[in-house]
């Protein structure tokens, strides 16, 4: 059988950075470990982005500015990206990436945590879109949070929700802090199955990603 990380190296092989800085970012982030998106699931979303014509977006975790960054240049020039970061150096890192391509009228970052209730995000409401890409412990109330500011027939995207594979295999991770997470990264998959007023799939792209449409108005008296 073949291995799923192997299928999506090889799916990423497919996909190119618009510009020499997204590679640098992605090298970068490969070398020392920072938390962006993998490729294949990038190229999807900005697929995504374009097919709805999604304008205005939250992102939850910018880490590097990485993923907003390619939000943005798929989206085009009337965007608005509002990216929640609690950490100072990457929100440091990611403005300069930002203001180096020239972004920084389109993508606003908000420092705080994701999880609290911040007046820069709840103003800018509603989302066409909302990538979850925070704290895999707080998913499901991320999502909670996040549902009341999207917009009629908007979009969640929540990645890593394969969880390299282990959500497969729950049993088989020996590490008790480990086990706890991958149980809440299943657990929040059985959750977004059982929402009525979401349509989920679960796309074995990158690290697995969930797309969650939400039900118009009409739908959800039937």
């Amino acid at each position: 059988m073949i291995d799923f990380k192997v299928l999506s190296d090889y799916a990423a092989t497919f996909t190119h950075s618009e510009n020499d800085l997204l590679r640098q970012m992605e090298e970068k982030a490969a070398e020392i470990y920072i938390p962006i998106m993998q490729p294949s699931a990038m190229a999807f979303l900005q697929q995504l982005i374009r097919w709805r014509s999604a304008r205005k977006i939250l992102e939850l975790g910018t880490a590097i500015g990485y993923s907003s960054i390619r939000m943005a240049l798929a989206a085009g020039n009337d965007t608005t990206i509002v990216s929640v970061e609690r950490d100072e150096a990457m929100i440091e890192e990611a403005t300069q990436n930002i203001e180096a391509l020239n972004l920084q009228e389109r993508i606003q970052i908000v420092a705080g945590d994701a999880t609290d209730d911040l007046s820069e995000v709840a103003s800018a409401a509603p989302y066409d879109l909302i990538l979850i890409d925070a704290a895999k412990v707080q998913y499901e109330h991320l999502f909670e949070k996040c549902s009341g500011l999207l917009a009629d027939q908007g979009i969640i995207v929540t990645d890593n929700v394969f969880f390299h594979g282990l959500v497969c295999d729950i049993d088989a991770v020996q590490k008790k802090q480990l086990h706890r997470l991958v149980k809440k990264v299943d657990a929040f998959n059985h959750f977004l199955s059982e929402r009525e007023d979401f349509d989920t799939i679960f796309l074995t792209v990158g690290d697995g990603m969930a797309v969650s449409t939400k039900r118009s108005c009409a739908e959800g008296e039937r």
